[in-house]
């Protein structure tokens, strides 16, 4: 598992990068145009998606284990109907939400299927369950030259799409230790380790690949279904 307060150490600096990714934490699952009462946004970092998810919901939960990005969230991504929480996902006993969602924070929980199960228990009859996760089919753990290499071949075409500050901070963000000590604690599955492990606890499940992850969408049809 990661270190639960890695994140802590680069939350302002994050949130920055993740702005300026648009779309990238958001675009698969507002794409889904699911409406509801209630949703979550399960390891919601610093409210990019629980923010726009609030757009179709009535009421929001975005939990995150990292107190800074959630007092980010709050500062920067308020909304009435939004409420944001300190807390391991584990210890959410809500239930009934019409949309769980999570994005690329599976693989950061000590057991994984378990993380999977409980996100499950979340979701109303009706209700969907949707996670965007990481995977990677040639190692777990990418070595940190892969991710160096990326930033460096991709310094071009961030530097005409966002201008040169922007690019250079984006540059020296995915080279910047925190983060790639951050990257070196990861786990990834492969992709056919994903859809196996997916299909034991949402049977019937739909998958979309997003590029660098998979997306999973199930809907609960009952009790009978859990």
């Amino acid at each position: 598992m990661d270190d639960p307060a890695s994140f802590d150490r680069f939350a302002a600096a994050y949130d920055r990068f993740v702005s300026l990714q648009p779309g990238q934490n958001t675009q698969w699952v507002i794409g889904l145009g699911l409406h509801g009462e209630r949703a979550l946004d399960a390891g919601c970092g610093p409210g990019h998606a629980t923010q726009r998810l609030a757009g179709q919901f009535d009421h929001v939960v975005g939990v995150d284990l990292s107190e800074p990005m959630i007092e980010i969230a709050r500062r920067t991504r308020s909304r009435p109907n939004l409420e944001y929480r300190t807390a391991d996902v584990f210890t959410i006993d809500d239930h009934g939400f019409d949309l769980v969602y999570s994005h690329t924070m599976m693989h950061h929980l000590p057991d994984y299927r378990a993380g999977l199960e409980h996100l499950k228990s979340l979701v109303r009859p009706g209700g969907t369950v949707a996670v965007v996760d990481n995977v990677c089919d040639w190692t777990p753990t990418p070595p940190r030259y892969i991710y160096l290499l990326g930033a460096w071949l991709g310094f071009p075409r961030q530097l005409r799409r966002l201008g040169l500050r922007d690019a250079w901070f984006e540059f020296r963000f995915w080279h910047s230790k925190p983060w790639l000590d951050h990257l070196a604690s990861d786990r990834y599955l492969s992709r056919a380790q994903f859809r196996e492990v997916y299909d034991e606890v949402f049977p019937g499940a739909q998958y979309d690949d997003v590029g660098f992850a998979l997306a999973m969408r199930w809907t609960c049809a009952g009790p009978e279904a859990r």
